[in-house]
């Protein structure tokens, strides 16, 4: 249940990153850095997360479904 809530807050950390970098652009003007701060945090946010879950994958604590092809239907027709 923990990994759900770390997650979760994550994507809202990223959406509220991502939102935060859009106002600074539109009423900034582009006279300070607060749009580069707000973006590389929202990178930083979606490396982490990324990171965490391939931690997560690797040490069987989540296991992906529906991304490794199944051996049975990708074999061709043998001849």
């Amino acid at each position: 249940m923990w990994i759900k809530i770390i997650i979760v807050l994550a994507f809202i950390g990223i959406i509220a990153s991502l939102g935060s970098g859009l106002y600074y652009l539109v009423n900034d003007k582009g006279d300070s850095r607060r749009t580069l701060r707000a973006l590389t945090l929202r990178i930083g946010l979606s490396v982490g997360l990324f990171a965490f879950l391939m931690l997560l994958i690797g040490l069987d604590v989540i296991e992906p479904h529906g991304v490794l092809p199944n051996p049975a239907a990708s074999s061709a027709p043998q001849q």
